[in-house]
């Protein structure tokens, strides 16, 4: 994502949030206890996280509630959990 579109974004966020607020983070993953780990293993250990299997049990949802401090700090968690690779992030 290029500096225009963050910035458009940013934009966005600060006009829907008063920081800092509760952040709604949702992944899906691949099923495997490594993905998993290595997703909230970005996160500190105060999260609120919850999860949910597919029905076919092939991947994992996972909803993680934070008290970010700006918008830079929702890009930094995307990143971080966009460089474990195999990810989407909704």
């Amino acid at each position: 994502m290029d500096e225009a579109d963050l910035d458009g974004l940013r934009e966005k966020l600060n006009a829907h949030h008063n920081w800092p607020s509760e952040y709604m983070f949702k992944f899906i993953a691949p099923n495997e206890a490594e993905k998993t780990e290595a997703i909230i293993a970005v996160f500190p250990p105060e999260v609120t996280i919850d999860r949910k299997i597919s029905g076919g049990g092939k991947y994992i949802s996972l909803t993680i509630r934070e008290v970010v401090s700006d918008a830079d700090g929702v890009f930094a968690r995307y990143t971080a959990v966009h460089a474990i690779g195999g990810i989407f992030a909704l």
